[in-house]
């Protein structure tokens, strides 16, 4: 989510919050004051944004975890490699750099450790030099972070 919007959506709140709270402050002469229903809306999403807030980066993009599968000079191993793991893994990404003179081969977007090691495990016996857990600025589709969201409220935090 962009800072502009961030920004649109605490100042739309923080406006409907100082005319309720001076709606609030005349309700004790006799008024009778509506709640709008909007706000819990705004504030089950500032919510939301703040509990993801500490796996984000502060340009919003998620901390997470890829598995190292490969760094080699070798171009065509390295595609070789690319196109196995594809079509062994479709559910999972993968995404090669080359940094000279190294192609480095990673898969995968997880939030969380545990599942990029359950990752790791697989791999492990199809790469016979080793996969690793490397922390990485990672891609997260909206219903993974939905998804996300909801262990989060499960486990109440």
């Amino acid at each position: 989510m962009s800072k502009k919007l961030k920004h649109s959506i605490l100042l739309s709140l923080a406006v409907i919050l100082v005319g309720a709270t001076g709606a609030m402050a005349q309700a004790d002469s006799g008024m009778i004051v509506h709640r709008d229903s909007r706000i819990e809306v705004l504030l089950k999403k500032q919510g939301d944004i703040n509990k993801v807030a500490g796996f984000k980066t502060s340009n919003g993009q998620y901390k997470g975890y890829r598995i190292m599968v490969l760094n080699t000079t070798d171009r065509e191993l390295a595609y070789k490699t690319k196109g196995q793991l594809l079509s062994r893994f479709p559910d999972h990404s993968v995404y090669m750099s080359y940094q000279a003179p190294f192609f480095k081969l990673k898969a995968g977007d997880f939030i969380k450790k545990e599942d990029a090691e359950d990752l790791r495990k697989r791999l492990s016996s199809m790469m016979p030099k080793g996969v690793f857990v490397v922390p990485e600025i990672i891609n997260v589709k909206p219903e993974d972070e939905k998804k996300y969201l909801e262990e989060i409220e499960e486990k109440g935090g």
